[in-house]
């Protein structure tokens, strides 16, 4: 062999080597990013867990989502049927958020998205729309979308003799203006426990870089799911909490047995820039209700701003959709009636119909809007600490696709592939 090859090969040995060596010790360097959450999966749908202090979850979700998040706040801005142009987001919904009350907890946990979106992504988080880098602002103003651009859901619960064991079974449908980011992004998001706040585990089914709740269970069964409504018209200027703020928190605070008086107090506690229906369910127990509907607006001057509905006397189901029956006047929803021409043939069945996970889905079918979109379908049983969630895609609503059934009480002890 000719020398000069003779070394030539020497000498790429040599360097591929010394490359080898160089990548295996950076390889097993440790890193230098403490990330308190896993990014797992279940049947096609991703699931985040987080724990830690509020800036630590919000870092784990920044960090661990980062792309999908710049997908989500792009597209939820851009190219969407929503009108929204860069300069109304500007001049008009930004200045919006002085109206707001941050609880500080969450303001650190939006800190922490952002803290590690920018992590992840070595700089700025870059979104095309804005013509420049996402911002906490930009964060807020995700978290507050809800309250600014209105829609519809839908949601029943039915207990004792409605249902075949006597627990609690309850469907929602989460309705809204359809955008392909979202239907691209959902997530579901593990909040572990944090006794230091008080705060119960729980899961919510929701997107990216949002920390409200809009559909959720916690570790002891009770659930909460949001139903934009016309409230009354506001009595205060200012001092408002995101809806979706005050959601998490009866979620994380509620107890099976006070669920529903938990709830109240959380609401009254907080005020609302819009109306909204809050549906609570609880597991069965005998002889107390296994749900209640919590109508609420920013007119404090009536019952701040909070009426509690229950069940007739004697029923043993609760329908709620996106209208208040009892703060004002109800209007006509074809949604709310055709479920209750549904529940009412079950409950006058003597005993021989009843409310079971399959005819939840097919009424969840039966009421998913033509004009709208609907993102997520859940049936809940409360007494088993189940949810099984739907998730739409491209072409087909939610209720029409694959119901996953996920566990709380191992979701929330990290015990799915990728939570540990």
């Amino acid at each position: 062999m000719n020398r000069r090859l003779r070394l030539a090969g020497m000498t790429s040995h040599a360097l591929f080597v010394l490359l080898f060596f160089l990548c295996s010790a950076q390889a097993t360097q440790p890193s230098t990013v403490n990330v308190s959450g896993t990014l797992g999966e279940i049947e096609g749908i991703r699931v985040l867990r987080v724990w830690g202090e509020p800036r630590e979850r919000g870092f784990a979700h920044g960090y661990l989502l980062a792309d999908t998040i710049v997908e989500l706040a792009d597209g939820l801005l851009a190219n969407s049927p929503l009108g929204i142009t860069l300069e109304r987001y500007t001049k008009q919904m930004l200045p919006k958020l002085e109206r707001m009350k941050i609880d500080p907890r969450h303001e650190v946990e939006m800190q922490g998205i952002l803290a590690g979106m920018e992590a992840k992504l070595g700089g700025p988080a870059k979104i095309d729309f804005l013509k420049r880098p996402l911002t906490y602002e930009d964060i807020v103003a995700i978290n507050c979308t809800s309250d600014f651009i209105r829609s519809g859901c839908s949601s029943f619960a039915a207990w004792g003799e409605m249902t075949e064991n006597g627990h609690t079974i309850a469907g929602r449908n989460m309705d809204w203006h359809e955008l392909a980011s979202m239907v691209k992004t959902p997530i579901v998001c593990v909040n572990t426990s944090s006794p230091r706040v008080g705060a119960k585990g729980w899961v919510g089914i929701t997107w990216p870089a949002f920390v409200g709740c809009l559909t959720g269970m916690n570790s002891e069964g009770v659930t909460v799911a949001t139903h934009d409504a016309d409230g009354r018209p506001p009595s205060v200027t200012t001092g408002f909490t995101p809806y979706c703020w005050t959601f998490r928190r009866v979620v994380e605070l509620a107890s099976a047995d006070t669920a529903f008086e938990d709830a109240a107090r959380v609401v009254r506690g907080e005020i609302s820039i819009v109306g909204n229906n809050m549906m609570v369910t609880r597991p069965f127990a005998s002889g107390h209700a296994a749900a209640a509907v919590l109508e609420f607006d920013a007119d404090l001057t009536n019952g701040d701003g909070l009426t509690v509905r229950t069940a007739v006397e004697g029923g043993l189901f609760l329908i709620c959709t996106n209208h208040l029956l009892e703060r004002r006047g109800p209007i006509n929803c074809w949604r709310y009636g055709q479920l209750g021409r549904v529940l009412e043939r079950i409950a006058e069945s003597n005993r021989t119909r009843h409310v079971t996970s399959d005819r939840v889905r097919k009424m969840l079918r039966g009421v998913s809007p033509k004009d709208t979109f609907t993102y997520h379908s859940v049936v809940f049983e409360p007494d088993k600490r189940l949810m099984h969630v739907a998730f739409a895609n491209s072409v087909q609503d939610a209720p029409e696709c694959k119901h996953v059934t996920l566990d709380v009480t191992k979701l929330l002890a990290g015990d799915y592939p990728g939570g540990r």
